[in-house]
């Protein structure tokens, strides 16, 4: 690939390069399989919602509170996404972290 064999003065440009050769295997998966959409438009529209919840409250004001949201949105997300009630299950996960002093793992997904 010529992009990549050049030798760029431009930092930018190193830094693509140095993504492209990095990926350089995961880059076209697409073209190599079947249902492997080329963009990441699914990926982008599941993680709307945090954002929105993070612009609507005015953002995180710590890298505390960055992190902390990061990790309730995935788990609430995972919830919703496996066909559970995030709320109820994340209460019942801390009912049992009290009674045990561990988490339980994530439920599986709910299958009709």
């Amino acid at each position: 690939m010529e992009i990549i064999a050049t030798l760029w003065e431009d930092a930018d440009a190193k830094i693509l390069v140095k993504r492209l050769i990095k990926y350089r295997d995961q880059l076209f998966t697409f073209l190599d399989h079947d249902g492997v959409p080329a963009d990441n438009n699914h990926g982008e529209r599941e993680i709307r919602p945090a954002v929105i919840i993070r612009k609507n409250s005015l953002c995180n004001r710590s890298e505390k509170g960055t992190n902390m949201q990061a990790v309730m949105m995935s788990v609430y997300r995972t919830l919703k996404l496996r066909g559970h009630d995030p709320i109820a299950t994340a209460a019942q996960a801390l009912r049992k972290y009290i009674e045990m002093g561990k988490l339980p793992p994530l439920p599986a997904p709910i299958t009709f």
